[in-house]
This record gives C-alpha cells, structure tokens and sequence, in this order.
C-alpha cells in the first residue's frame, strides 16, 4: 500500500507520516524527508514542554511574590494584640487611653488613604512597581517602629524621649497602614492578571490566604516572643 497524492487529501498529515513509515521505501528520499520532519516535531514538543515547565516554575514564582504583599496586611492587622500590655506599659499608656486607640486605628486611616494612591500608580506605573512600593512603604514603616522601641527603651515613659517613642509609633502605624493599602489593591490584582485558565481559583484565593495565615504567624510570634523574654 503506498500513499499516492491523491489519497493524502483525505487524510490528515499525522496519518501520512505514519502510513510512510510503514508503506515508504526507506531508501527513498522521501521517506528520510518524512522521517527528519517527525522528528523535528518530536524535539518541539519536548521543548513545548520545557518551556511550560519553565513558565509554571515562574507563575509560583511570582505568585509567590506577590502574596508577600497580602502578608504585610495580615502581619501589621495582627501583630499588636498580644504585646499590648509591654508596650502600653513602657510607653506609660493606659490600654483603654486615646493614645493607644489612635495608634491602632490610625492604621486604618494609611490604608484608606494608602488604597487612593495605588488606583493612581496602578494605572499610570503598573502592578509590579505598585507591589514594590507596597513592600518599600512597609519596610519603612519598620524601621520607624524600630527607632520607637529604641526611643522608648532609652528613656522613661514621662519623658521626652517616651512622646518621641509614642509619635515614632503613631507614625509607623499610619505608614504601615499605607502600605497595607497598596497591598490590598496590588496583590489581588496582579494575581488575577497572571492567572492562567487552570490556576485562576488557587491564584485568586492566595492573597486572602496569606492575610489569615500572617494573622496567625503574628500572634504566634508574638506570643512566643512575649513568653521567650518573661514579660507575659
């Protein structure tokens, strides 16, 4: 059986270089042309392959990344409530007082505003520099709370150096707050952009699992911490 010219308009080209294979003179020229083409298609494939392996290894990757963001918000949402009572004392703070009430809330108001500023760099920067200031902004705010806790370990609650202490943590809180806003919007919204059709649910569900899971790693830290040192 040899497959004329006519027969292989009915059939599709895998069929032919098949039935060539098997029907085709192996010493012809057409059969080697036939053989190199299926092997030609082998070696895409193989590298079709690789290249998916490659791109899923960088889709965890960046998702990876991004849910850092999410992370911030959850850690900085969590993270006051176990040490309260250490920090109200050396700041010399009642736990019920103003003073502590505006440095948990004014969180709150760096994310309202921290949410503005991202609609504005999302659109006219885009998500990856968005999420690099998101991470920028919080670290900031970490180097602040660190300069309130060396503040306040240095001086006493009464004193000068323990205001400072207080409006370094005030002021760490709300550029917490901004950046913890900037989360909310970058994180959720790169995700969904860089979702493929098969990991559409797990990516868009990542950045709510991070918030809860930093919950949790915040008021474990924390407890182990407070509980490490003496002072629960």
């Amino acid at each position: 059986l040899m497959v004329t010219p006519r027969s292989r308009s009915g059939r599709s080209r895998r069929c032919r270089r098949l039935l060539s294979l098997f029907y085709l003179d192996w010493s012809s020229p057409r059969c080697a042309d036939d053989c190199a083409s299926a092997a030609a298609t082998a070696g895409r494939d193989v590298a079709i392959g690789g290249a998916a392996a490659k791109s899923s290894l960088g889709l965890a990757a960046a998702a990876f990344v991004a849910s850092l963001s999410s992370f911030q918000f959850g850690y900085a949402t969590g993270i006051l409530n176990v040490p309260q009572r250490i920090i109200t004392t050396d700041l010399g703070l009642d736990k019920d007082s103003i003073s502590w009430a505006v440095v948990v809330s004014i969180w709150a108001l760096g994310g309202l505003l921290g949410a503005q500023v991202a609609a504005v760099v999302a659109d006219s920067r885009g998500r990856r520099p968005l999420l690099a200031l998101s991470g920028l902004t919080c670290g900031t705010s970490g180097l602040v709370a660190f300069c309130a806790g060396t503040a306040s370990l240095a001086a006493g609650p009464e004193s000068v150096g323990g205001r400072s202490a207080l409006c370094l943590l005030v002021l760490s809180r709300f550029i917490s707050g901004g950046g913890c806003g900037m989360a909310t919007v970058a994180a959720p919204l790169y995700l969904g952009e860089i979702a493929t059709t098969e990991t559409r649910g797990a990516l868009g569900s990542l950045a709510q699992l991070s918030v809860v899971v930093a919950i949790v790693v915040a008021q474990g830290l924390a407890a182990l911490i407070t509980h490490h040192l003496g002072l629960h």
